[in-house]
C-alpha cells in the first residue's frame, strides 16, 4: 500500500505558462501596456559621498584653540580658491568663530553640583 503523502503517489504540477506577447492593445481598460524590462533606461548611479565625521557631544580631551583655528581659516581660504592676500582676515575671522563656538559650547555644559560636605565626628 503506498502512502498518499510518499514521493511515488504525487501527481506533478503542469509548467506555468509564459505571458503572452503584448498585442498593442490593453487587456483592461485603464490599465498601461506592459514595457519589456529591456526597454526600460536605467536610472543613472548617484556617486557615494562621505558623511562628514561626527564629533562627539563633550570630549575627554582638552580643546585646542590654536589647531581649530588654523583648521577654520584653511577652510575659509579653501572656499575662496586660495586667492593670495586675505590671509589675515581668514585668521582674524576664524579665531572669532572658534570662540563664539567655544562660548556656546562652554554655555550649554551643565554645571557640576556642589559636593555635600559630611560633618566631622
Amino acid at each position: 500500500m503506498e502512502d498518499s503523502g510518499s514521493k511515488g503517489g504525487r501527481a506533478r504540477r503542469p509548467a506555468a505558462k509564459a505571458p503572452a506577447a503584448p498585442t498593442g492593445k490593453s487587456a483592461a481598460p485603464g490599465k498601461a501596456p506592459a514595457v519589456p524590462r529591456a526597454a526600460v533606461p536605467k536610472a543613472p548611479a548617484t556617486p557615494k559621498v562621505p558623511a562628514a565625521p561626527k564629533v562627539p557631544a563633550a570630549s575627554a580631551a582638552p580643546v585646542n584653540r590654536d589647531e581649530m583655528v588654523r583648521v577654520a581659516a584653511y577652510f575659509r581660504a579653501l572656499r575662496r580658491g586660495f586667492a593670495p592676500g586675505y590671509e589675515v582676515a581668514d585668521w582674524l575671522e576664524a579665531q572669532a568663530e572658534v570662540d563664539d563656538i567655544m562660548a556656546t559650547a562652554a554655555a550649554s555644559r551643565p554645571r557640576k553640583a556642589a559636593a555635600k560636605k559630611r560633618p566631622a565626628d
